[in-house]
C-alpha cells in the first residue's frame, strides 16, 4: 500500500524508548468497533452520563451533534476514504497537489488524475513532476501486487468472522473498499507510468535546484552518500520533509547526515524550521527537548508546550511519550488520557496515520476508547478538546480539506 514509513532510530537509553513510540509518519490510522458497555458505563446513573453515554444517545436521533464525531465509529466506506485521502495528503500537499486533486484520488479516480498529471508533467509543469514522480516512486513502484492484496484480504476475512455480525459486516466493508483501492492505483500505474520517463522529469527538476526534486531524488539514492547529499540540499532549500527527515537522521546518530565542517547542519534548527508546516516535527522537538538529543538542549517547559501544540494539531505521540515520566504538577494525568482518546478516534476515523486496515488495529482502538480505567473527567476533556481542535486536526490529517 502506499503511505508513508518513517525509520526510527534511537541513540539509546530513555531516548530509545521516545523515539519507538515517536512518530511513524504519523503514523497508524484506522478503524474501530461498536462502542462496547465498560464497566464505567455500567456503573453510572441518568444523572451523571458520560460524553460515551451521550454520544450513543446522540447518534441514535435525528439531530447531528459534534460529539458523535469523537466517539461514534463512522460508515466504514468514510474510514476508508478518509485513510485513502489522508495517506496521500500528508505529502502530496507538500509538493503542491491541490485539495481538488486528493480529493480525486481518494474517491479512486487515479486513472484519469495519472493521465492529466503525465501530460502536465510533459509540459515541463514543476507541480505535476513531483506529483507525478512521488506517486511513481511510492504507490507504483513500492506498493503491494495484487496477488499480495488478494492473500491479505482473504486472511484479514477468515479472521474477522470471530467477530459479532455488525462489527463482521464494519469491518469486511472497510477491509474490500481499502483493497480496491490500492488495486485501482495498481491499475493507474500499470496503464499510465513509465518510472524511467518520471525519474527523468524529477531528476532534470533536481538539477536546477528545486527542493521537492532533491527531496524525491534522495528516495532513489544508489548509496547512503549520495542519498545524505540530496536530503540535505533539499532541507537547505527549506523542503519541510527534507528537514524532518534529515533531522531524524542527525538525532538517530546517522554518520555523515549532518555534513561537516561549517556546512553542518544543526538538528534543532531543522525541526524549528520544519514545525510551522509539519505538527510531526513540533512532537520531535518536544520529545527531545524532553530527553536532550544532539543539538538540543533539555528543557522540559518547553517540551510539555510543543507536546501539548503538536497534540492540538494532530500529532499526539510526544504527549503520549513524554507524559508517563513527568509528575502530575507538571501534567495533569487526565489530559494525557483525554489526548489519547482523541488520538484513537482519529484512527477510528482514518485520520491518524497509516497502517492498513485490520483486525489488530481495529481491536487495538476499540479498546484504547472503552477502556474501563478512563475517568469521566478524562471523557470530558476529550470532548473538549474535539470541540476545540478536532476540526484544525482533521484539516492537518488530510481527511478533510
Amino acid at each position: 500500500m502506499n503511505r508513508r514509513t518513517i525509520i526510527i532510530v534511537s541513540t539509546g537509553g530513555l531516548l530509545l524508548i521516545l523515539f519507538a513510540i515517536g512518530i511513524a509518519l504519523l503514523s497508524g490510522r484506522k478503524i474501530t468497533l461498536a462502542l462496547p458497555v465498560t464497566r464505567h458505563d455500567v456503573a453510572m446513573t441518568s444523572a451523571a452520563r458520560t460524553p460515551r453515554q451521550d454520544a450513543a444517545a446522540a447518534a441514535s436521533s435525528d439531530k447531528p451533534s459534534a460529539v458523535t464525531g469523537l466517539w461514534v465509529r463512522p460508515p466504514a466506506k468514510l474510514t476508508a476514504r478518509h485513510s485513502q485521502r489522508s495517506g496521500y495528503a500528508w505529502i502530496l500537499r507538500q509538493l503542491g497537489a491541490s485539495e481538488q486533486l486528493l480529493d480525486r484520488l481518494g474517491a479512486g479516480d487515479a486513472v484519469a488524475v495519472l493521465k492529466e498529471l503525465k501530460a502536465q508533467a510533459q509540459r515541463g509543469d514543476p507541480t505535476a513532476i513531483n506529483v507525478l514522480g512521488q506517486i511513481a516512486g511510492q504507490q507504483c513502484h513500492l506498493g503491494r501486487a495484487d496477488e499480495v492484496l488478494d492473500g491479505y484480504e482473504a486472511s484479514q476475512l477468515t479472521n474477522a468472522q470471530a467477530l459479532p455480525s455488525t462489527d463482521r459486516e464494519w469491518f469486511n466493508t472497510a477491509l474490500r473498499e481499502d483493497i480496491a483501492f490500492d488495486k485501482q492505483m495498481n491499475m493507474a500505474c500499470n496503464q499510465v507510468i513509465d518510472q524511467d520517463q518520471v525519474h527523468s522529469w524529477v531528476a532534470a527538476r533536481a538539477a536546477q535546484g528545486d527542493a521537492a526534486s532533491l527531496w524525491l531524488m534522495s528516495n532513489s539514492a544508489d548509496n547512503m552518500m549520495d542519498q545524505q547529499k540530496r536530503l540535505r540540499d533539499a532541507a537547505v532549500a527549506g523542503f519541510a520533509e527534507a528537514q524532518f527527515e534529515l533531522a531524524w537522521a542527525i538525532i538517530g546518530g546517522q554518520q555523515g547526515a549532518a555534513g561537516t565542517g561549517a556546512d553542518a547542519i544543526n538538528a534543532g534548527q531543522l525541526l524549528r524550521e520544519s514545525a510551522d508546516q509539519l505538527p510531526r516535527s513540533e512532537s520531535e522537538l518536544a520529545i527531545c527537548e524532553y530527553s536532550g538529543c544532539i543539538d538540543i538542549t533539555p528543557d522540559v517547559d518547553s517540551a510539555i508546550t510543543h507536546a501539548r501544540e503538536a497534540a492540538q494539531r494532530g500529532v499526539i505521540d510526544a504527549m503520549i511519550a513524554i507524559a508517563p515520566h513527568l509528575s502530575q504538577s507538571q501534567i495533569d494525568p487526565d489530559e494525557v488520557s483525554a489526548w489519547g482518546l482523541v488520538e484513537a478516534s482519529l484512527e477510528q476515523q482514518g485520520c491518524a496515520g497509516y497502517t492498513g486496515i485490520s483486525l489488530q488495529w481495529m481491536k487495538s482502538v476499540t479498546s484504547r476508547l472503552n477502556s474501563p480505567t478512563i475517568t469521566s473527567n478524562a471523557e470530558t476533556l476529550a470532548n473538549q478538546y474535539w470541540q476545540e481542535y478536532g476540526a484544525q486536526m482533521l484539516r492537518n490529517s488530510g481527511c478533510e480539506t
